[in-house]
């Protein structure tokens, strides 16, 4: 028997046309809302270019940026990996049995609030807490967990 991988309860983001654009749990989107409150508290709002207008302008961006990204890959393995989030039961074997205390290649669609911080390929990331260029930060040392896109290579 397969592990049950989805839940019953989620949230729908439509775009202006009525369309559901993503969808994402009501945890996570508070999660989200929160982390961009912080940012947004602790001055890092007024760092990005365009500002932010909204939080929701802010997650359309998102759901639309993992779109052009999603679709840009004709391989459905690919693809799957692209909404996948580590269950909560591995990364917390990782924070217990080898001390990992941050995230690398994450998103804020996807990154796990237990972590003291966690790091994203994009600079726009930063209005929800992001930490990008992990390799120049001095907030990097120590051990981190990191789950990046499969490539179409890995998955023939």
């Amino acid at each position: 028997m397969l592990p049950e991988v989805y839940t019953d309860t989620v949230a729908c983001i439509y775009n202006v046309d009525g369309k559901c654009k993503g969808m994402v749990t009501p945890e996570h989107l508070h999660i989200m809302q929160k982390a961009f409150d912080k940012a947004k508290c602790n001055g890092l709002h007024g760092h990005i270019k365009p500002p932010p207008i909204s939080f929701t302008s802010e997650l359309v961006g998102l759901i639309t940026r993992k779109d052009i990204s999603t679709s840009k890959n004709t391989n459905k393995k690919t693809k799957d990996t692209f909404s996948r989030i580590i269950p909560s039961h591995i990364t917390s074997a990782f924070q217990k049995w080898a001390l990992v205390t941050k995230e690398k290649m994450a998103i804020p669609l996807d990154y796990d609030p237990k972590f003291s911080h966690y790091w994203s390929e994009h600079p726009r990331d930063k209005v929800f807490g992001a930490n990008t260029n992990a390799l120049s930060s001095r907030l990097f040392s120590g051990f981190s967990i990191c789950h990046p896109i499969i490539m179409k290579i890995s998955c023939s």
